[in-house]
């Protein structure tokens, strides 16, 4: 009898740990050292650059490594045993920069490390977890059933680790934060990965070289596209979560605790809506359900940008929430069918080697968010809490919701290309 999972809500909670603490660092990462530490905008954007280049090297090998394990463990669980701990411990030290570095290079240096070492774990952890669903869950329908809840988990995660945040901060400070959340999230990432147990055809399954994975990637047409188009999905989620902090404080000038309500309309709304694109997808199919996501996401951005209280951002915020939950739970759904393609047409099952590529193109959105961030400060003169120019409140705008429309345009015409030899529904 093939070996699985227990229960599919059980492999779902490796995301809702990953969540909790992974959207506190993508969220709060940038406008804690801006605003409460005081590092300017430049050295963030070249932090960024550096970790952008060390992934170029990171992604690919983690997911080669990972389809070439072979363990009475199996392939991913060794991995993710050791990468977790190492994603929660560098993520607590990120929030815990000592007082003595002061504001200068070492506080860059502390940052650099720590987002470095913090990606790099979460990555590992990320790459072989993703890996697991067209493993474990071979049909569509099981499929989308499986990364449902595990999706609907991941937006509890990012209430959690974007909405209850600014509250569990006022209180605590963000690394006592950063420790408690790190901790819960460890809790229940190695819970999920105890009850691992992988197929052990996919185990003994033949690999081939490096060289000959990476030329066949390279020449998968969708696997271009696909990734291309979720780059542009990456970036537009990284500058909309980062951009909410900032949003809240200099465009609707209203303390940075409020910041939990805007962030509450988006998760809390897209919580039930991934139901209705659960349904959607076994309808319609999962690249036609795929595109409708990206341009709701899109299109939904618009109404923020004219709004001036907190109220009226909240209703936006709930249709962004949809569009947010659509993207999500396509996702891992579209990947599935590109791994499925390849192992169709090479006979190999490289589940990691294929996410790996995906997220090695996706982490470097990092460069475009370096863009931003610098052209903000060039624009707008926005460098940190000390100095944040004359229109702050213009530059949250375009961080937050002018830079994302235009990426999820591009995003959308991209997803156009994309076809599967599959006939969709």
């Amino acid at each position: 009898m093939m070996k699985t999972y227990n229960k599919p809500w059980r492999y779902a909670l490796t995301m809702f740990g990953l969540s909790i603490a992974g959207y506190m660092y993508t969220t709060y990462g940038t406008f804690f050292y801006t605003e409460y530490i005081g590092l300017g905008m430049q050295m963030i954007a070249a932090a960024n650059v550096i970790y952008a280049i060390w992934d170029a090297f990171n992604d690919p090998i983690a997911g080669y490594l990972s389809d070439r394990t072979r363990t009475k463990w199996g392939r991913r669980r060794p991995w993710m045993m050791v990468a977790v701990p190492v994603f929660i411990l560098s993520s607590i030290l990120f929030f815990s920069p000592p007082v003595a570095l002061g504001k200068g290079i070492g506080l860059a240096v502390w940052f650099g490390v720590f987002l470095v070492l913090t990606e790099t774990g979460n990555t590992i952890a990320s790459v072989n977890y993703h890996s697991l669903l067209p493993d474990l869950y071979r049909e569509e329908a099981q499929r989308n059933r499986a990364n449902s809840i595990r999706q609907a988990l991941q937006l509890v995660g990012m209430i959690i680790g974007v909405s209850l945040v600014p509250m569990i901060t006022s209180a605590l400070g963000y690394t006592t934060t950063a420790i408690v959340l790190g901790i819960l999230s460890g809790a229940l990432v190695i819970y999920s990965i105890v009850g691992c147990r992988e197929r052990d055809d996919y185990v003994d399954s033949k690999q081939v070289g490096l060289i000959t994975s990476l030329k066949e990637l390279a020449t998968n047409k969708n696997f271009w596209l696909v990734s291309i188009a979720h780059f542009f999905y990456q970036s537009t989620s990284a500058l909309l979560l980062a951009g909410i902090p900032f949003y809240i404080k200099y465009t609707l000038g209203l303390p940075d605790g409020n910041a939990t309500f805007l962030t509450a309309a988006v998760f809390v709304s897209a919580i039930p809506a991934m139901y209705l694109w659960y349904r959607m997808i076994n309808k319609v199919g999962t690249l036609k359900c795929w595109r409708i996501a990206l341009a709701w996401l899109g299109l939904s951005l618009i109404p923020l940008y004219f709004v001036k209280a907190l109220i009226p951002a909240c209703i936006c915020g709930v249709f962004v929430g949809i569009g947010v939950s659509g993207v999500i739970a396509n996702l891992d759904m579209v990947n599935s069918e590109l791994i499925e393609d390849d192992a169709a047409r090479h006979g190999v099952r490289r589940e990691a080697t294929f996410f790996a590529g995906i997220s090695f193109i996706t982490r470097l959105s990092s460069l475009t968010r370096s863009g931003v961030y610098l052209l903000l400060f060039a624009w707008f003169g926005f460098e940190s809490g000390e100095n944040p120019g004359l229109m702050p409140g213009e530059a949250a705008r375009w961080m937050m919701i002018v830079f994302p429309i235009v990426l999820m345009a591009i995003s959308f015409g991209v997803s156009l290309l994309v076809k599967f030899k599959k006939k969709e529904k």
